[in-house]
């Protein structure tokens, strides 16, 4: 049979496969469309924050005024008691509090050292971020506004004492993610693996199936590439669903060009599709494939690197984590489509997924040879 017959066969039996199109097409648009929603408020803001004023003073109910008026924080109560804040900061209540000590406006006026304290639960990490950095951005803006004052009084200018008052500032620019939000990092990410995982699954049920059939495998590397072409084509279009479409619903940054998208990410699609036919090649069943598939998907989330430092993994762990098509797919993908660099500056993660196809294709190629070979009597 012809390259092109066998390309076209297994692209028809791909698509005609039910449970095949449901976890390709069906997982792949069904997960990036969904996947996002959750996220779309990007950065928590209006969080319930209990104040505990022991001062109840001009300055403290000053201090009351700016944290309120933080974007990431709402003031919910105050109250001078603290154990009820504390109460309702366990129970999930109020996602931070903030204690205002006894004798803050005098030692203010004394110019004597006072500290506020700001709690939040570390338990949920954004939640947490979020409502410590508006805190304390308001105590530092207080500050900034007490010492102003007193240069003034001391008869400093004006400009002299906005300089004293605030001799360090900061010009925040936050690059590649203009929101600041969790989804326009992770989404991204989670896009590559949502393709590789479905494939992989998608990929596996179907050599499974011809193993339960009794049908013909590929027998020879001229059929493993051709086979690979259909899986090959339907990558590239589900991946266009998810530039053209997805990101277009829910407007995440891209400054790189489609094309080198692309071109990037075909080493991947073979990576993936060869991985998928080598291990297809392992499974007795089409149950069985959907499975373990399905378990390594947790494991490569974490291995990628992106919801989990690499930096803080065991040398052994970022090493498996290279074996994995997705790890330097996803490095190259956000690196190219969200922060616009050039195809030469991602080179080694291209390298790698064309060294990681060539592996995966050796593989999948032993594994039809040895199947193919006459046994010994």
């Amino acid at each position: 049979m012809s390259v092109w017959r066998i390309f076209l066969a297994e692209l028809r039996a791909a698509l005609t496969d039910r449970g095949v199109v449901l976890i390709i097409i069906g997982g792949s648009i069904f997960y990036a469309l969904f996947y996002p929603l959750p996220y779309q408020a990007q950065v928590a803001i209006g969080l319930p924050v209990i104040v505990v004023d022991q001062d109840g003073s001009a300055h403290s109910r000053e201090l009351i005024r700016r944290v309120d008026a933080a974007e990431q924080i709402r003031v919910i109560e105050v109250t001078r008691e603290a154990r009820p804040a504390e109460a309702q900061l366990r129970d999930m209540q109020a996602a931070g509090m903030l204690l205002i000590p006894p004798d803050f406006e005098r030692d203010i006026l004394r110019q004597r050292p006072v500290q506020v304290g700001a709690f939040g639960n570390a338990a949920f990490m954004v939640l947490y971020s979020q409502t410590v950095t508006g805190m304390s951005n308001a105590v530092q803006d207080l500050s900034a506004e007490i010492v102003r004052e007193r240069k003034l009084a001391e008869g400093r200018p004006p400009f002299l004492a906005d300089t004293l008052a605030q001799p360090l500032a900061v010009d925040l620019h936050e690059l590649f993610n203009p929101d600041g939000g969790y989804a326009n990092y992770v989404v991204p990410a989670v896009l590559i693996l949502i393709l590789q995982q479905t494939f992989l699954i998608g990929i596996g049920m179907m050599g499974a199936g011809r193993r339960e059939q009794g049908l013909a495998r590929a027998s020879g590397l001229r059929e493993l590439l051709a086979q690979a072409g259909a899986y090959v084509l339907l990558m590239a279009v589900l991946l266009g669903f998810f530039l053209l479409v997805v990101y277009e619903i829910y407007d995440f940054p891209r400054l790189g060009r489609v094309a080198d998208v692309y071109w990037l990410l075909l080493p991947f699609f073979l990576a993936v599709t060869f991985l998928g036919l080598a291990l297809g090649q392992l499974f007795r069943s089409r149950e069985t494939a959907m499975q373990i598939m399905m378990l390594v998907s947790v494991p490569a989330i974490f291995l990628a690197g992106f919801a989990w430092p690499a930096e803080i993994m065991p040398d052994w762990l970022v090493g498996l984590g290279q074996l994995i098509p997705s790890t330097p797919g996803i490095d190259g993908f956000v690196r190219v489509h969200q922060m616009g660099a050039a195809l030469n500056e991602v080179r080694p993660a291209q390298i790698q997924l064309w060294l990681l196809a060539g592996l995966y294709l050796l593989l999948a190629w032993l594994g039809t040879w040895r199947r193919a070979r006459p046994a010994v009597s």
